[in-house]
């Protein structure tokens, strides 16, 4: 009898007894409780927590339940929110835990991420990175636009080694966060868990598939976390820079200069929903160089990743299906203001800037882009406002460029719209209309000019699921469109494009077999073919984190200019990446072959592209990343059988040596060089045209916004026959501090 009662009580606790909560459970701190950044969770109140322990694999196998265990804690006080996360291994000793710079954690390396998102709408993230080693990289995500890891917060975190694994604690200052005091809306995590051994394990916790496309609505609430700050914080951040440069031209004299800059970076949060930032005179000679692209045989301009701190708050408001607004284009500011404020149902982001004379303003075309010079200053606005309405969401952009001294301007605005139809099922549209003023001249300047008005469209719809994904997209953009806040290499077209996946799921050593077919149709606006394709392909992807992909373009029609041909090309691609050990941490390489058609020459040739890359760690405290990049086209028939008649090649080699965690020393070495043979070409070419860049600089950090930095850097320049031989140096001192 006792045991039948037993077993009964035992139903009944499993059936009717609450179960624990599947989300993540806050709890507060006490005015004596404290916490000790040391990544080791040994304080009491840690184990007084409640763990998650639910954690999915979404690689290699989809949809199944972790291996290995990971454990994630929460705490909070009126200051900031703890994170506590354990993560145990069946072999410690090949915890991949090299040294990295602030915000270059990859997935060669064991890391956590935690996916903050106060307003639990699944739109977008404040992220939060550590690897094993201690090394940081925060940013913004959004299933939309990816991660952008420009953006830096004020954190802290820690990490530590215990016998079956590794440990994490986070300190998030509620400074930091983004949020709405006011909102009743429980805040939602999602928290990923990233190791790469033989296989690189993705885990989260949350159930994430491969086949969705919405990460962040897997997220789990935060409960418990209530009755949190709103109070004013600010922050103040002098800096100040020396340099000396020299300046060579061959058949010139030299031209030296010396210069002492003084800026100034302002932050203020008056309530924990809003941000203003400004900025006076700002200098940004530690940001890393761009990496050399190959330029030599396109018609467009390529864009360039922001990377200058004062435009990176908010920068997730601004990413829209076009971008419409790219703070690159404000090329050399004096000043800046910036506006953010994020609540429960709204983003909101204004940008004001003056931008000096000088710079160049992008104009785009059918067939190429070109530019104009902006000899005068000019103002700069750009704002953004996006609503949330459970699963939509609806966008206003505005941006507006005003010349001074010419009366001239260019105005861009429009609505966009999102809808997440279901968690792998998305819509987004957005129409922009623009208006300008501000045109070209014969001498290439920007001047006052007859008014233009143009429209840019896009609608893109995606569905994916086990077996299959789709995606189609549609744009409409005339050819009078301009955005000069923005980024479009080119205008005066329409296109459909097309992309459907058969996924094959797990054959023989393969984790991934998929299939494919994209497809694109494209008209200019005289309703003539810009290009057209249909293009099969495979990709699979297997042990030690690697991928393979092979894509035929067996007939792909594209037209060079107006009033040129519409060339037949057939193209085969291919190429691989894959993480094999610590020390050899990422490979991965790129070609293709076929038809090339060489734009200088308005003709078509047999030639190729080749990409290759490196992320090598031969110790814990050298990281070498390097890159190189070629293309290259042979001749037609009817000009010469086989001669080259033009390639292109560009290397970069990125090294960095930690002395410590707060002192390094980084080195860029950077070559990029064009060989034309003139005997193939009508017009006049250079032969030959090289570029070198060296980067040396030492850098010591004291902590967010407090940093001391020495630099050199030497380019030199030459296009014999054309452009004289030219070298510019220059050695800058820089010193940053926050109070």
């Amino acid at each position: 009898m006792r045991t039948l009662v037993s077993l009964i009580v035992a139903i009944f606790s499993l059936l009717f007894v609450i179960p624990a909560e599947a989300g993540f459970q806050a709890k507060h701190l006490d005015a004596k409780q404290t916490i000790k950044i040391d990544g080791r969770l040994d304080e009491t109140v840690w184990q007084q927590a409640v763990p998650h322990d639910t954690f999915y694999q979404t690689q290699p196998i989809d949809q199944r339940k972790a291996h290995l265990k990971t454990e994630v804690r929460i705490l909070f006080d009126q200051a900031a929110m703890y994170v506590g996360i354990k993560a145990f291994d069946s072999d410690p000793s090949s915890i991949r835990d090299s040294f990295s710079r602030r915000d270059r954690i990859t997935i060669d390396q064991d890391f956590f991420a935690l996916y903050l998102d106060p307003t639990s709408a699944h739109k977008s993230a404040q992220i939060f990175y550590v690897n094993a080693r201690g090394t940081v990289m925060d940013g913004i995500f959004s299933d939309s636009a990816g991660e952008d890891s420009s953006p830096d917060f004020d954190f802290d975190v820690a990490t530590a080694r215990f016998e079956g694994g590794w440990s994490a604690e986070f300190k998030i200052p509620f400074s930091s966060i983004a949020y709405d005091k006011g909102s009743h809306t429980p805040w939602s995590l999602l928290v990923l868990r990233n190791m790469t051994r033989d296989q690189r394990y993705r885990m989260y916790s949350g159930g994430v598939t491969r086949a969705t496309n919405c990460n962040l609505c897997y997220s789990d609430t935060i409960d418990g976390l209530d009755q949190l700050p709103s109070n004013l914080s600010w922050s103040l951040t002098p800096q100040f820079v020396a340099r000396q440069s020299t300046d060579q031209t061959v058949g010139q004299a030299a031209q030296r200069q010396q210069d002492k800059q003084f800026s100034l970076d302002f932050k203020i949060r008056p309530d924990s929903a809003t941000t203003v930032d400004l900025t006076l005179n700002p200098d940004f000679s530690q940001i890393e160089l761009d990496s050399p692209q190959l330029s030599g045989n396109t018609r467009f301009s390529i864009f360039v990743q922001e990377k200058r701190p004062f435009f990176l708050e908010g920068a997730d408001i601004l990413r829209t299906p076009f971008s419409v607004i790219s703070t690159r284009s404000i090329s050399n500011p004096d000043a800046g203001l910036r506006y953010t404020r994020r609540d429960a149902q709204s983003d909101v982001s204004v940008i004001v800037a003056k931008d000096a004379a000088g710079g160049l303003v992008l104009i785009p075309n059918t067939y190429y882009s070109s530019s104009a010079n902006a000899t005068q200053s000019s103002l700069a606005t750009d704002a953004r406002v996006n609503w949330r309405f459970d699963t939509m969401s609806l966008g206003l952009v505005a941006t507006d460029r005003e010349y001074a001294n010419i009366d001239a301007y260019n105005r861009v605005f429009g609505p966009d719209f999102v809808w997440q139809i279901d968690r792998n099922q998305g819509l987004r549209t957005q129409l922009l209309l623009s208006s300008t003023t501000a045109q070209p001249d014969a001498n290439g300047d920007l001047a006052k000019g007859n008014t233009t008005t143009g429209h840019a469209f896009y609608t893109g719809w995606s569905k994916s699921s086990d077996a299959w994904s789709i995606g189609l997209s549609a744009r409409d953009i005339s050819k009078d469109f301009r955005a000069d806040n923005g980024f479009f290499s080119q205008v005066g077209f329409q296109s459909i494009n097309n992309d459907l996946t058969k996924k094959w799921g797990r054959i023989g050593m393969w984790h991934e077999f998929n299939t494919y077919v994209s497809s694109e149709y494209k008209l200019d606006s005289e309703g003539n073919i810009l290009s057209k394709s249909i293009a099969p392909g495979m990709n699979v992807a297997g042990p030690f984190d690697s991928s393979i992909y092979l894509n035929f373009n067996p007939v792909l029609k594209s037209r060079a200019n107006a009033d040129g041909e519409i060339y037949n090309l057939s193209r085969v691609s291919t190429g691989f990446a894959i993480s094999p050990s610590k020390q050899i941490a990422r490979v991965s390489a790129d070609f293709m072959v076929g038809d090339v058609i060489d734009y200088l020459a308005s003709r078509l040739g047999k030639g190729g592209s080749a990409s290759f890359g490196a992320k090598l760690r031969p110790f814990d405290r050298l990281e070498l990343d390097s890159s190189f990049a070629t293309n290259w086209i042979n001749a037609s028939r009817e000009t010469a059988t086989g001669d080259r008649a033009y390639s292109e090649t560009a290397i970069q080699i990125n090294s960095v040596l930690h002395f410590s965690e707060m002192d390094t020393l980084r080195l860029i070495v950077q070559d990029s060089r064009t060989n034309r043979n003139p005997e193939l070409y009508v017009s006049a070419v250079a032969p030959e045209s090289t570029r070198t860049v060296n980067s040396l600089v030492f850098t010591r950090r004291v902590g967010l916004g407090s940093a001391g930095y020495l630099g050199w850097t030497q380019t030199k320049s030459e296009t014999p026959g054309f452009v004289a031989k030219r070298k510019q140096s220059e050695i800058f001192a820089k010193l940053s501090w926050q109070i």
